[in-house]
């Protein structure tokens, strides 16, 4: 591997920096003062055939996951890492104690904070990272894994089914939610210097429809045109149009028998033209490979990569099809040096923009250094992002906040757990020392509860038959003021590669938490978990109930503070939590929205346990809206009032829903309500804070069946809530539709976008 030294001045220079030899410092490529463009057709003018082949073809010899890559050591450029997950931190291995990439709570929990400004700062966490990392020539899991400054996340994919096995990674269910989660958090990242360098580059994941484990890789799903733009690809709309996202992992999946990473319609026809978005479209692990596979059974490797790289895909990851099968494929005229050349281009593109072939000097982003990484403002940032990921779904009477002083029983198997806090795709190295920096939700509450008594004890496994620990726990319990039951899920039950069967609690959990309910104790539930938990039968037992998702590195204080009032920064609940029944009614492999019951809150129609966007606090707030006048905006200036005697935080959510005059006559699904505003608002204890809302006029388009965005005639509503107790509709009246036949009432045009042309699987697709 050709790496970078250091300068005679001992300070390092950057992982993969180019034009540091004499020989290339001459050549135009190198020259900052000319035109990006010119300076990467130089480069590739220089290249031979082979050479543009290994810009997007990893090494064999590395981790071709990671995609090393391949060197030009005749120019003077090393190979280039890709594939830095970057999802809850910058995957890296710690550099030394409390030097390990800051580590955020799961995506689940950011999104249920609503709080763009959060997720701002996530992502400028991560960028400020990734190039602090980078900067000191550090690495991932092995020492050859050098970090560059190209991560793969946020994963936005849909929280379709409760059951599926990547959830953890996830920020919601809801496509808006979702999208502007990705926007700012890319916005964050990609933070530029004066001279438009980007601290990194950011790619979403997984494009698209991807939320089941189960034969991935050879699985296809029946998507209609409605669902397409509905549900599965907004939320990489907003983070591309919004967030500038620089390109995308192509998924696993197959949408109508065309796997993404061989998909015109997604990659090329949608992304590229639709989105006008030249964005690079990188492979999930071994997805070319696949294509020898079901659905599509490329009949050989060079059908195979034609069959990618015609349709849209850029660079192979996880397999080496590319290097060994390219040349081949366009010697049997299958594909094109254009289309390489194509892909090369975007490539290269990327790491000109990222500073690799300037000097290092007028990079401002490479004068970060190790100090930058979990710095004291960045664990600020992380544990301000843990407090509003909690969700207070019961508190029955005001029991909380507790008094601290009181004899406190922390039972259950999350009580006590580090690693099993943690969501998938945490990090490739969380503590410096095994799981250590992570406090467990029992060690949380004891450090919180001053002058009391804090007893713990795990009780049962996550997942076991093991029961001999029960009494001995029910014992502590039995002499305790109040018990905190911390139940949930870990990556032992659900991650990539394994969805659950189940949504109860697994093992002994829901029989051990009813024997200590039985107890009569005053109870406290706090769920850890990825995908929604059917907690049915616990509902009515507890005095209190916590949705924590996966607290991560700062969670358990986080949880041990609020419990004790320290603080009240409760969010909402980002998904819909399901009774037990939805996995018997629902099948797994749907991916029809609006199939009863339906999926989401958008089309579920049975009585959830908890809905989307429900969330109480510690305090009350009143909610005021009123319509101004506005012609270019439906604007609503809204007054939100702690009404309560407890500072708190208060997120109200806007939705659009429809008149039932237009769901009957539209021929097509149309969601019960849809996201289309939220904000989340500090108040202290008795103020009043102003807040004027302007919604967009297309913020009332629904999706057609041929996908196409339309506002129907008719009444429609806008809804402002807190998600509890505060509602207030107003009514909007369209007079004349942009789905009308009548050529005045179109203010707007839409291309159709034919349901019949998912992908085009030509291997001479010029």
């Amino acid at each position: 591997m050709l790496l970078s030294s250091a300068v005679c001045t001992g300070k390092p220079i950057p992982n993969y920096q180019a034009c540091l030899d004499s020989v290339s410092q001459k050549l135009p490529f190198c020259n900052p003062s000319l035109n990006i463009n010119d300076r990467v057709n130089d480069l590739l003018n220089r290249l031979t055939l082979s050479e543009k082949i290994g810009i997007i073809s990893p090494v064999p010899s590395e981790n071709t996951c990671e995609c090393h890559t391949y060197a030009v050591p005749r120019l003077g450029i090393s190979e280039w890492m890709w594939l830095v997950e970057t999802n809850t931190n910058i995957a890296s291995q710690c550099v030394a104690v409390d030097k390990c990439a800051t580590t955020f709570s799961g995506p689940e929990g950011m999104g249920a904070s609503f709080n763009r400004t959060s997720w701002f700062l996530k992502g400028s966490v991560f960028g400020t990272e990734m190039r602090a990392l980078s900067n000191v020539n550090w690495h991932r899991s092995t020492m050859t894994g050098l970090i560059g400054t190209t991560g793969y996340g946020p994963n936005i994919n849909i929280a379709r089914d409760p059951r599926f096995g990547r959830n953890s990674e996830l920020p919601g269910e809801d496509p808006f939610l979702s999208g502007t989660y990705a926007a700012m958090m890319v916005q964050g990242m990609q933070e530029q210097d004066k001279n438009g360098h980007p601290k990194m580059l950011a790619y979403l994941k997984h494009f698209t429809a991807y939320s089941t484990e189960s034969n991935r890789g050879h699985d296809s799903y029946n998507i209609s045109m409605h669902d397409f733009w509905e549900t599965y690809l907004p939320q990489y709309k907003i983070g591309f149009l919004q967030g500038n996202a620089s390109g995308v992992m192509c998924s696993y999946n197959a949408e109508n028998g065309y796997p993404s990473c061989a998909n015109d319609y997604i990659l090329n026809q949608v992304l590229r033209q639709q989105w006008s978005q030249d964005a690079l479209v990188t492979t999930d692990c071994g997805a070319i490979s696949n294509l020898m596979g079901e659905p599509i059974n490329a009949p050989t490797p060079e059908h195979a990569v034609a069959f990618a790289l015609n349709n849209g895909t850029d660079i192979e990851m996880g397999s080496d099809l590319f290097a060994n099968y390219i040349e081949s494929a366009i010697s049997k005229n299958l594909t094109s040096e254009a289309v390489v050349t194509t892909a090369a281009r975007r490539a290269l593109l990327a790491q000109f923009k990222l500073g690799r072939f300037d000097p290092v000097d007028q990079i401002e982003w490479t004068n970060l250094s190790i100090d930058a990484v979990n710095s004291t403002r960045h664990q600020l940032i992380q544990f301000e992002a843990a407090l509003q990921s909690l969700v207070l779904l019961k508190n029955e009477n005001n029991f909380l906040p507790l008094q601290t002083g009181k004899t406190v029983a922390v039972l259950g198997p999350q009580a006590v757990a580090r690693e099993g806090l943690l969501s998938d795709y945490a990090a490739d190295q969380i503590c410096y020392n095994n799981y250590d920096c992570i406090q467990t939700i029992g060690e949380g509450i004891q450090a919180a509860n001053f002058g009391g008594n804090t007893v713990i004890a795990s009780g049962v496994d996550v997942d076991s038959n093991d029961s001999s620990r029960i009494a001995a726990a029910l014992a502590l319990a039995s002499s305790a003021d109040v018990i905190v039951l911390a139940l949930g899920i870990d990556r032992t039950v659900e991650h990539e590669g394994q969805d659950r069967t189940d949504t109860a609690l697994p093992g002994l959990q829901e029989s051990f938490a009813l024997q200590a309910l039985a107890l009569g104790k005053p109870t406290i539930i706090i769920l850890t978990n990825g995908g929604a938990l059917a907690i049915d039968n616990l509902i009515n037992g507890p005095k209190a109930i916590i949705e924590a998702f996966n607290p991560s590195v700062a969670g358990s204080r986080a949880i041990g503070e609020t419990l004790f009032g320290k603080y009240n920064k409760f969010g909402k609940l980002p998904i819909t939590m399901y009774p037990h029944n939805y996995i018997e009614q629902q099948s797994m492999i749907n991916y029809d929205m609006s199939i009863a019951p339906g999926r989401t809150y958008k089309y579920y129609n049975g009585s959830a346990l908890y809905p989307f966007g429900f969330g109480l606090s510690y305090t009350t707030f009143d909610l005021q809206c009123a319509k101004a006048l506005d012609p270019d905006y439906y604007t609503f200036q809204c007054n939100i009032t702690n009404t309560g005697k407890i500072d708190g935080d208060e997120v109200v959510l806007v939705f659009h829903n429809v008149s039932d005059e237009i769901r009957q006559n539209a021929g097509h699904p149309i969601p019960l309500k849809s996201l289309i505003e939220f904000e989340r608002f500090s108040i202290p204890a008795g103020k009043m804070i102003t807040k004027v809302f302007q919604i967009p006029k297309p913020s009332i388009e629904v999706v057609n069946s041929y996908g196409e965005n339309v506002i129907y005639t008719g009444a429609h509503q806008i809804i402002f809530t807190n998600g509890v107790n505060e509602v207030q509709s107003f009514d909007i009246v369209i007079l004349c539709s942009t789905a009308s036949n009548d050529p005045n009432c179109r203010d707007k045009k839409y291309s159709k976008n034919n349901g019949n042309n998912n992908g085009v699987l030509n291997p001479r697709m010029q």
